[in-house]
């Protein structure tokens, strides 16, 4: 990514990128949430979608595993990062390893930012009630207005819509539930259209490695 720095919106990214991620007339997303002390599993994917997307949204438990890559050029030039209830709320971004230099930086509980005039939301899901509905999500999108929320905590890849508002989980990338694979999503926005969301299992093999296969998560519901 161009720079470290955070933002007034507690965004890491240039206000440039900011800005031109706003005005973009479609963006893409890569969502990532859960990793739970799996940093390499974040680098691979980051590796192979980080390039062709413009934001990295990642809701929470695993932040220090990001931190990790954070400084890497295949990290999108914006990033939206909040905290879930297994992580710190600040954390020393690691600009320089080498000479030990690193920045402090506020990780919220909750973020909004504006993506090709979608106006988004993201966060962990433990205080909005994630495990009965997303009741809780809509109400505080409405305070925000925001119409697409991402979240985690639940480890269940899920997509709905309810009452006009989109509510995207990209399930975990590293500790599944409900018979589910690790996932993740990669979401199209432009404006008011629906926003078009891709989920992908990660699937690990001896003689391939990663692979990354396109699915649909309400097929895998029990």
């Amino acid at each position: 990514m161009n720079t470290l720095n955070q933002h007034k919106l507690y965004l890491l990214g240039s206000d440039e990128k900011i800005s031109e991620l706003s005005n973009k007339e479609s963006a893409v997303i890569l969502a990532v949430s859960d990793s739970h002390g799996r940093p390499e599993i974040l680098k691979t994917i980051l590796k192979e979608f980080g390039p062709k997307a413009d934001a990295l949204v990642f809701c929470g438990d695993g932040i220090e595993d990001l931190n990790k890559i954070l400084n890497e050029d295949f990290i999108p030039s914006v990033v939206a990062l909040v905290h879930g209830n297994g992580d710190e709320s600040t954390m020393k971004l690691i600009v320089n390893k080498a000479y030990d230099i690193y920045s402090e930086i506020k990780v919220p509980a909750a973020v909004n930012f504006n993506a090709a005039g979608t106006n988004i939301l993201v966060t962990h899901g433990h205080m909005f009630g994630v495990y009965y509905g997303t009741a809780g999500l809509e109400n505080h999108a409405k305070e925000t207005g925001a119409s697409l929320v991402f979240y985690g905590h639940s480890h269940i890849a899920d997509i709905s819509e309810q009452s006009g508002f989109t509510f995207i989980n990209p399930g975990s990338c590293s500790l599944p539930r409900q018979g589910l694979p690790p996932s993740f999503a990669v979401i199209k926005t432009a404006g008011s259209k629906r926003p078009e969301c891709t989920f992908y299992e990660i699937k690990v093999s001896l003689s391939e490695g990663f692979k990354f296969v396109p699915f649909s998560p309400a097929l895998r519901h029990w």
